[in-house]
Order: C-alpha cells, then structure tokens, then sequence
C-alpha cells in the first residue's frame, strides 16, 4: 500500500551518485575529473514517489560499485521507504562487505537508521524529516540479485495542525564579483515575499573564472534554534541540487565554508513562524597560488582581489589582508 497521495503535489528530487566501490582486500578508490559515472541502477521520479534499484536489478548487481541515492521531500512532508521482496545482497557479519545502509538526513554522517545484507529484505522505513540517505556498495567478490526500492511522501506529522502549506514565493538573487553580501534582510528589501510568508530563497553567487569562493558568516540566528524542519540556512558547492548540499545550519552556530567550485548556492528555509530568523554571509572569490600580480596571497592557500585588502572585511580566513592596515594609512 503506498501512503502520502495528498491533494497537492510533493515536489521532490531522487539524485543519484556513481563512485568506484572497494574491496575486501582493501583497495582503495581512484577516479579522475575524466572518468565517466557508470549508471547505478534504473530510477523513475513521480511527484508522489519513485522507484529505484541496483545495478542491473533483477539480475546480479556488478562488484567494486559504490551507489548514493538521496531522496529531499517538500516542507512538512516526510518520506516512507519500501523494498521489494525480491531481494538478495551477499550476506556477511554486520553487512560489512556488500550492504545498503541507510541515513535518516541529507549527508552520509546524518543519523544511521540501519545497515543491511542477506535474503530477508528490510522493514518499511519512515525518515523523521525531510531527507533520506541511501548508500549501496558491493565490494569485488560474491554478487547477488541486489535490490528494488519505492518510496512515497506522507505528511510530517510534527506539522498535523498546520493544514496545507501556502505555495512558495519565487524567491531567487543573482551575485558575483570579487566579494559580496549576502543576507537575509535582501527578501524584504526587493519585495520577494511578505513578513507572514514562508520562504525557501536562494542566492546564486557566481565567481570570476578559475577561482573558487569562500563564505564566512557576520551574522546568524535561527527563531526556531534547532529546528531544521522550520528553518536553516544552507550551503550548496555546485548547484542547488541536494547531491551537491555541502552544509545546513540550524542550531546556534554557523561555520565558514570553503567552495570547491565557483558556484555556491545559499538557501534559506524559513517557515511563517520563524521569519525573524536571519543570517548575514560575506563571500570572497579566490583562486589558487601561485598568486598573479594583481591578487594578495592569504597565507591559506589563497589569492584574492588587491582591492580587498584594507578594505575593513576580513576576506582571508585568517585577518591577513586587515593586518597592518593602520601603519600602511599612517605613511
């Protein structure tokens, strides 16, 4: 029986990643930029649900294959998770060598809800929020069967009393250039959504040519401190899908984040009760020494902009670019 076919649409994202998978011997993973993700598996995405499996599902999965799947549901919606009778991964002792565990959160260290091999498929698996996280691996020995998984969204019933959440306002900014503000206080200021309205805006910041970006946070405070179901700020290192969320912050603190690519993505989720969380963020383009003649060397494997030093920011992960700031003024 599948749950959770409301009278709206849940919009919601199955991602999946292909890495090489280990051994029993223990060897360890390579890949390259050039090498090419090998399909992991058949997936089909619906707005109430959708199916995905291993491998070559119903015939054996292939060895040396590591596969991550993570399911995001909408606001106030949780996940319900259901594999197929038809079901067989290599048994072992604590499925240490071919297993699918499975995390209950966006990352690969949110809360584990279970680790599973053998013939007996697992129970139904219902995540406490919005995320679930779902890793499949199959080391170079004894394949199987493997597995095929459906799941659905069902309301949260933290939210029972709600009702209905209203549809979203359109809530998107565009940023760039050496270094940038980026806060909350922006939604109000260019009139993208009312004080009573829940919010989930992005802030694309986009950064010159081969350089990356670091973000340090001025300013953060969640109304809801701990509650990630009503609001966090977000990190995103490449774009704004769920395989490339880099950090979410919703308790007391935030930290710094540096960016492997010249795109990050912020997101602010914010429901109708904790509009007066907010957060403030600088972010600095930077590239890699060597440094050129126009940029300043940080001392922490980077080069930014001259016109960023002395600038009363600190852009540098350590306050480099501000030291001495006042002799140089004096002369």
């Amino acid at each position: 029986m599948i749950y959770g076919r409301s009278l709206f649409h849940i919009v919601a994202s199955l991602i999946i990643l292909h890495l090489s998978g280990t051994t029993k011997q223990g060897t360890e993973k390579q890949s390259t930029s050039e090498t090419k993700s090998v399909q992991c598996g058949s997936w089909t995405k619906h707005a109430d649900g959708g199916v995905f499996t291993s491998p070559n599902y119903p015939s054996k999965y292939p060895p040396d294959r590591e596969c991550i799947y993570i399911i995001e549901a909408a606001p106030r919606q949780c996940i319900e998770l259901y594999f197929d009778e038809k079901y067989s991964i290599e048994p072992s002792w604590e499925c240490k060598f071919d297993h699918i565990e499975v995390r209950d959160g966006p990352f690969g260290f949110s809360p584990i809800i279970g680790r599973f091999c053998g013939q007996q498929n697992p129970p139904v698996i219902k995540s406490s929020g919005r995320f679930l996280w779902i890793k499949f691996f199959a080391d170079g020995e004894l394949e199987s069967m493997g597995f095929s998984a459906r799941y659905n969204f069902t309301p949260d019933p933290d939210f029972k009393d709600l009702g209905v959440l209203k549809p979203l306002p359109v809530c998107e900014f565009e940023m760039g250039g050496p270094e940038g503000i980026v806060e909350s206080i922006q939604i109000m200021k260019e009139g993208k959504a009312s004080a009573s309205e829940a919010v989930d805006c992005k802030w694309y910041i986009r950064a010159p040519p081969r350089s990356k970006i670091y973000l340090r946070f001025l300013d953060y405070e969640m109304q809801n401190s701990n509650e990630c179901k009503r609001n966090f700020v977000a990190v995103y290192d490449g774009s704004s899908s769920v395989e490339d969320l880099k950090a979410k912050f919703c308790s007391t603190v935030a930290n710094d984040v540096m960016l492997r690519t010249g795109l990050g993505v912020i997101r602010m989720w914010a429901d109708e009760g904790s509009r007066n969380s907010r957060f403030q963020m600088l972010f600095t383009s930077f590239q890699e020494p060597p440094c050129e003649g126009n940029t300043f060397f940080c001392h922490s494997n980077m080069c930014i902009n001259n016109t960023l030093v002395c600038n009363g920011l600190q852009n540098c992960v350590y306050p480099w670019d501000e030291n001495h700031c006042k002799d140089q003024t004096a002369s």
